[in-house]
């Protein structure tokens, strides 16, 4: 079998001309429709580059070129060194001339930069030096310097300034501020007080101001960092401490007084509220003083003077060595305790007497009770063990009060 040729294919048909279109009429005319629009501005056509030469498009009649006809690769001439081993080491290029050192090992060393043709052309770099503290060296250790020790100034004994210190006390509370303003005004050093508080106080900054005490109106967060505290019920005062008699002053002159006495004793009691609440119920109920031990920790301090509200003014407190000093002055030592042979409601307590409270749990030690002339409890339905202490000479104190009044 033998391919069949392909087909002949008859020429194309003629392409029918486009039937003419016509012409498209508006049923509205706009008036701006008869203005002729502006005639077009031919476009500018660049001029077309002449045609690049083409090996393929040469001219009739001419000869073949080099760049305008191809030349076949077997017409390349032969290297005239091509299989011959007296080839040069390297041909010059152009006009450059050789190299003197070319092929040879006596080729010198590089001459500096400096002395080069073209180094005054070129600056020559330079490395930067590196950025070095130039201080002095710290040691690894330097001593902190000794504080400057204040000069006294001249007339100022030290020695007083600090007795004076001593002596003076920062109190809060209005109750407190209050009585020592009533009680001893001349022992006021120096005021503070909210603005709030201020309105209340009008007369009593009026009396400080004509005494030239001074008196400063603070903020609350103020008030409390100065009396470290957020009960000072916005006043606060420093005053001169109270002078308080010894036990010897105070055991003699009650000695030359006729009629009802009782004294307070405290034996390991350390809570200052506790205290400032014992000295209340003092002046109260009509104690002449509150004694601690020599060795106790209380002390008439700011928190105590608050919750004593101005008791702490008006009730002394005395400390004694031991309770051996107690005796011998016409006073009876009554201690309290759970395990009394007495009680406090069936019993009547003297009128002339010395109250003994010991601290809660321990209570009174076992010297201390044989040493008291009378020992009484307080009846109870039993439920707990104790009454707090400032509860109990609360209690004891009512009591002897209604006694000696009736």
């Amino acid at each position: 079998m033998y391919d069949k040729p392909p087909p002949k294919r008859g020429p194309r048909p003629p392409k029918r001309d486009a039937a003419p279109r016509a012409k498209e009429t508006s049923v509205y005319h706009h008036p701006d429709a008869q203005i002729k629009a502006p005639e077009k501005t031919p476009r500018y056509t660049p001029a077309r580059a002449p045609e690049r030469s083409s090996p393929w498009n040469r001219p009739e009649g001419g000869p073949p070129s080099r760049a305008t006809s191809p030349r076949p690769s077997g017409d390349r001439p032969p290297n005239r060194y091509q299989g011959s081993s007296d080839r040069p080491a390297s041909e010059p290029r152009g006009d450059r001339p050789a190299s003197r050192y070319q092929g040879s090992a006596e080729r010198p060393a590089a001459a500096p930069r400096g002395d080069r043709p073209y180094a005054a052309a070129r600056p020559e770099r330079t490395r930067p030096e590196s950025s070095r503290d130039t201080r002095s060296e710290r040691p690894a250790y330097a001593p902190r310097p000794a504080p400057i020790e204040a000069v006294p100034e001249p007339g100022i004994d030290e020695h007083e300034v600090h007795a004076q210190r001593k002596r003076e006390l920062r109190i809060y509370g209005r109750a407190a501020c209050l009585a020592v303003a009533d009680d001893r005004f001349e022992a006021i050093r120096k005021l503070y007080v909210t603005r709030q508080r201020a309105r209340e106080l009008a007369p009593l900054l009026a009396r400080l101001a004509a005494a030239r005490v001074g008196f400063n109106e603070v903020e609350e967060a103020d008030l409390e960092r100065l009396t470290a505290s957020q009960h000072h019920e916005g006043v606060a005062c420093d005053i001169l401490r109270k002078e308080q008699p010894t036990l010897a002053e105070l055991l003699s002159s009650l000695a030359h007084q006729d009629g009802p006495v009782c004294l307070v004793a405290l034996d390991g009691v350390g809570n200052p509220h506790n205290f400032g609440a014992i000295l209340r119920s003092a002046a109260h109920f009509g104690a002449r003083a509150v004694l601690i031990p020599e060795d106790s920790t209380l002390t008439l301090a700011g928190a105590v003077y608050r919750v004593a509200e101005g008791a702490a003014e008006r009730v002394a407190v005395v400390r004694f060595p031991d309770l051996a000093a107690l005796e011998g002055y016409d006073l009876d030592l009554i201690a309290m305790t759970g395990q009394g042979e007495r009680s406090l409601y069936r019993d009547r307590l003297p009128a002339r007497s010395i109250v003994l409270f010991g601290a809660e749990g321990a209570g009174l030690s076992p010297a201390s009770l044989k040493k008291a002339d009378a020992r009484y409890a307080i009846p109870g339905s039993g439920r707990v063990d104790s009454l707090n202490v400032a509860q109990s000479v609360a209690v004891v104190l009512g009591e002897w009060w209604r006694e000696v009044k009736a």
